[in-house]
């Protein structure tokens, strides 16, 4: 079971799913492309947020995602740290993945 993050609700995997159910592909295909993305978007998204999050924030940032990453609290960390709108940036990066 994949672990719960606190971008989630931004990402839309069942897009991919659908895209993938119309393809000839095994079940375990299917379970190894979706968990290929999962993994792609979830270093793409730390990458980007590690990029635009100040580099004395990197720690804590870091210890909030490893202790409880599904915490929405940790939403609310990057938007008080950061210049930029994070959600808008995950969803741009998760739709690159896509």
């Amino acid at each position: 079971m994949k672990t719960k993050i606190f971008y989630d609700h931004l990402i839309l995997i069942e897009e991919i799913e659908i895209t993938l159910m119309t393809k000839q592909i095994t079940p375990e295909e299917y379970r190894e492309i979706l968990h290929l993305v999962d993994k792609t978007m979830h270093s793409e998204i730390l990458h980007k947020i590690l990029k635009h999050l100040p580099h004395h924030h990197h720690e804590e940032f870091l210890n909030r995602l490893h202790t409880a990453p599904h915490d929405k609290s940790i939403m609310t960390f990057l938007k008080d740290h950061t210049a930029v709108d994070m959600e808008k940036e995950i969803l741009r990066v998760a739709n690159s993945v896509k």
